[in-house]
C-alpha cells in the first residue's frame, strides 16, 4: 500500500501482511461464480470474509479492482456486497467508530465506488458503510447526475436510501414518477417528512385546478428525458403524454 495514499487504496500486486488477501479471494470467487455452484460460492465467501483483516476495506479493494459491476445484469461484485452485508449481520464484530477518521476514509472510497456502480450496490454499500452519515455533497451530486441522465427511479430510490430528501427538490424528483403512475415510490420517498408530504399534496392539488393542462408538464419532462433517459423511463414518460387528455 502506498503510504502516501490517504484513502488507503491498494494495487493488485500488494498483499496484506496477515490474513486473507481480498484480491486473491476475489479471484477464487470469480472461478466459482462461473461454475454457478452457489452453495460452495457462499461458503467460500463467508470463510474469506472471516479471514480478512478488515472486511470493509477488503470489499472496497475487490470492488475497486474489478469492473464487472459496471455492466448491467447480475454481477459477482453486487453478490459479494450483499453477502458481506448478510455476513456482518450474522457475525457482529466491532467496526470503525461513527464519525471516526477511519470510517470517513472508508465512506469516501465507498461513495466513489457507488458513483460508478449500478443501483443494485446502493443498498448494501449504504448499510455497510453508513453512507447516510457520510459527506452529502458527493452523494447529492450522484443523485443529481442520475436524475439528469433520466434515471428518475434510481435517483429517487438512492435519495430515499441515503435519507437525502430534505436536500432535494421534492417537486422535481417526484413529477417524473407521478407521470409514470409510480405513486407508491413517491409516497415512500416523502414518508417521515411532513413538510415534503405537504409540498407533494400541494403539487397534486395544483394539478386539479381549472385550466391546468397536464400535457404541459409531461412535455417538459419528455423533452428533458430524451437527451439521456433510459428506454424504459423515456417510454414511460412518452406513454404519459399519449394518454393525457386532449
Amino acid at each position: 500500500m502506498d503510504p502516501g495514499d490517504p484513502a488507503g487504496h491498494r494495487t493488485a500486486g500488494e498483499c496484506r501482511c496477515t490474513g486473507q488477501d481480498p484480491l486473491l479471494l476475489l479471484q477464487t470467487l470469480q472461478t466459482l461464480w462461473s461454475t454457478r455452484e452457489r452453495q460452495q460460492l457462499q461458503e467460500e465467501a463467508w470463510r474469506g470474509f472471516a479471514a480478512l483483516d478488515d472486511p470493509l476495506a477488503g470489499l472496497l479493494d475487490m470492488l475497486e479492482s474489478s469492473r464487472g459491476w459496471r455492466g448491467k445484469g447480475p454481477s459477482l461484485e453486487a453478490w459479494i456486497s450483499h453477502q458481506l452485508q448478510c455476513w456482518l449481520r450474522a457475525q457482529p464484530r466491532p467496526g470503525p467508530a461513527q464519525h471516526s477518521p477511519r470510517l470517513e476514509q472508508l465512506q469516501a472510497r465507498a461513495v466513489r465506488v457507488l458513483t460508478e456502480s449500478p443501483s443494485s450496490l446502493a443498498a448494501p454499500l449504504a448499510s455497510i458503510f453508513q453512507l447516510q452519515d457520510a459527506d452529502q455533497s458527493c452523494l447529492l451530486e450522484h443523485v443529481h447526475r442520475l436524475y439528469h441522465e433520466g434515471r428518475f427511479r434510481e435517483a429517487v430510490m438512492l435519495g430515499t436510501k441515503l435519507k437525502l430528501q430534505p436536500e432535494l427538490d421534492v417537486e422535481k424528483m417526484s413529477i417524473p414518477l407521478l407521470l409514470q403512475d409510480k405513486v407508491a415510490l413517491v409516497e415512500r420517498y416523502v414518508a417521515g417528512f411532513p413538510d415534503l408530504q405537504r409540498r407533494l399534496l400541494a403539487l397534486m392539488d395544483s394539478w386539479c385546478q381549472p385550466g391546468f393542462d397536464i400535457k404541459d408538464v409531461v412535455s417538459c419532462h419528455v423533452t428533458a428525458a430524451r437527451t439521456a433517459a433510459s428506454g424504459e423511463e423515456r417510454l414511460g414518460l412518452a406513454g404519459a403524454l399519449l394518454s393525457s387528455p386532449k
